[in-house]
């Protein structure tokens, strides 16, 4: 089994989500057995993964393993189910049309939270003492039974929390502990009655690391561990007590600078997986320049897969290209998470003078944001008096769509792993115009044939290129032909023959684990 290892698995979807789901389509498409693992705990997951496409046998996730909720049926659990004292009132909630609250003669006892948007299941349940003070919590599963319950402290800071199955067993807690200051830093966990047994944590690390091997055991270990988010989960899976075939997968620059390959420091992202290198079987790099360039530094005594992050589904690759007429006149898109990374500000500040030039030219941003970077951008369009002309747009399930009414695509990441959104818009026939930057816009943009890449930074650059698109029709649509002929070299087909190396490794590496398993028995029946 293949297991790809994430943190969490949100509606709002990064990257990397992005590409697991490619993945393990790929995955299943050639008959080999793959799950996306998660250790976050949510509510809605199932529904998550039914939103995006996926089945509950898709992921395993660390609660829904301990719950043993893996593939359990909804049900419905409504305000009815919580049986209510009949000594008590419920009342619509004065401070939530949706909600209720449960209150005697004196005082309100409970609030209760419907789960949107039909509001006929119980979602939350907040319990109170006599001064009103927040003292529990309780949380329902979409599925339909009580799976979290919080307390809270005198300050209404949650210090314990559990976890519960459908049968109301409690399968998982938490305590968190104050220091000599009064402040909350240190947590212990609990996974409890596992097969028996009860065991503790000291931190979430370390929670993992014995789900991954619970989960190793299961299927007969030697699995293939391949970790996607690497600073989170990277410990954990280095420091399983089981045997596996253990690969990194490169998500984004290994290196602060990677311009300079021999001396810059690490991406804090890497730093303990790279430090760590011999602990692993193999390294994912997205790129053939990033392969080249991590070998150049390290070698190759562990393996380093070239295994670009981007799939182009089949279905995808057959469209009917769409009509350039069809397309929106001027319309320019950027794809990704507002992030200062990603540097939508240079965007802007190339658009203005994209503007100035052809005036029918509209900026469209497609992507939630991190902290406070949409409210910094919205505020240098407005500065600029851009707000007629440049909109911001959430997360989209249909990016499809967009892709398909935009003429130009851009990015001015610093830098890119590999960059999933360049490769979508170049399967749509979208010609993209992105800084010269490592690894991905290297790896994808054919510059002068599909797009254009210009030096890093340069505004002006930026700015001159995307202008020289729009006054070209005929170039426009003669690089929107070459970007859907250049987006076949990232067919499922083309990517899992790069796969094949890898799975070549992992076949060895069990059949030498088997060989000194045997050995071992051997020796020890002597």
């Amino acid at each position: 089994m293949y297991y790809f290892i994430n943190a969490s698995f949100n509606e709002k979807k990064s990257g990397i989500e992005h590409a697991e789901m490619k993945r393990l389509g790929m995955f299943k498409d050639h008959g080999e057995p793959a799950k996306i693992v998660t250790r976050f705990f949510s509510l809605t997951l199932h529904d998550t993964l039914a939103h995006a496409g996926l089945a509950d046998s898709d992921m395993v996730n660390l609660f829904d393993f301990f719950e043993g909720t893996e593939d359990l049926k909804k049900t419905a659990f409504t305000l009815a189910d919580l049986h209510v004292k009949p000594n008590l009132q419920v009342l619509v909630n004065d401070q939530d049309e949706h909600g209720f609250m449960v209150r005697n003669s004196e005082r309100i006892i409970q609030r209760i939270k419907m789960r949107a948007p039909e509001y006929k299941e119980v979602e939350t349940v907040w319990t109170f003492d006599r001064y009103g003070k927040l003292v529990k919590s309780e949380y329902w599963d979409a599925r339909g039974f009580k799976a979290l319950e919080q307390w809270h402290d005198a300050d209404g800071v949650v210090n314990a929390e559990q976890v519960f199955n459908p049968d109301g067993k409690v399968v998982y807690q938490t305590f968190h502990m104050k220091n000599q200051e009064g402040k909350y830093d240190n947590s212990l966990y609990r996974i409890m009655n596992w097969h028996g047994t009860n065991y503790s944590f000291n931190g979430e690390q370390a929670m993992m690391r014995f789900f991954l091997d619970e989960l190793n055991k299961r299927d007969g270990e030697n699995n293939v561990f391949v970790v996607d988010r690497t600073f989170e989960l990277a410990w954990s899976v280095l420091n399983m007590r089981t045997r596996a075939f253990k690969m990194m997968h490169l998500h984004s620059n290994h290196l602060n600078d990677p311009e300079k390959i021999m001396t810059a420091t690490l991406n804090y992202n890497y730093e303990y997986a790279i430090k760590n290198l011999d602990q692993w079987q193999g390294v994912a790099a997205p790129t053939p320049q990033q392969r080249t360039d991590f070998i150049d530094r390290w070698g190759d005594q562990t393996p380093v897969f070239e295994l670009p992050v981007g799939i182009v589904d089949n279905d995808v690759l057959n469209a009917p290209h769409v009509k350039w007429s069809d397309r929106t006149p001027g319309q320019i898109i950027m794809v990704a998470r507002l992030s200062p990374e990603k540097q939508q500000d240079k965007v802007i500040e190339a658009y203005e003078k994209v503007h100035a030039k052809v005036p029918a030219a509209r900026l469209d941003f497609w992507g939630y944001a991190n902290g406070k970077e949409g409210e910094r951008l919205n505020k240098i369009v407005a500065d600029k008096k851009l707000g007629d002309l440049v909109t911001f747009h959430d997360y989209t399930l249909d990016v499809g769509k967009v892709y398909d009414g935009a003429q130009i695509n851009v990015l001015a990441s610093r830098a890119e792993g590999f960059s999933l959104a360049l490769l979508e818009a170049q399967s749509h026939g979208v010609p993209t115009v992105s800084y010269d930057a490592k690894y991905g816009p290297q790896g994808i943009i054919e510059n002068d044939r599909d797009g254009y890449l210009v030096e890093l930074d340069n505004v002006d650059a930026l700015a001159d290129a995307i202008t020289k698109l729009l006054k070209d029709d005929r170039l426009m649509q003669k690089f929107s032909e070459n970007a859907y002929e250049d987006a076949k070299r990232f067919s499922e087909d083309a990517v899992w023959d790069k796969w094949r190396p890898v799975l070549d490794d992992v076949k060895a590496f069990a059949e030498a684990d088997s060989r000194t398993q045997a050995d071992k028995q051997q020796e020890a029946s002597k």
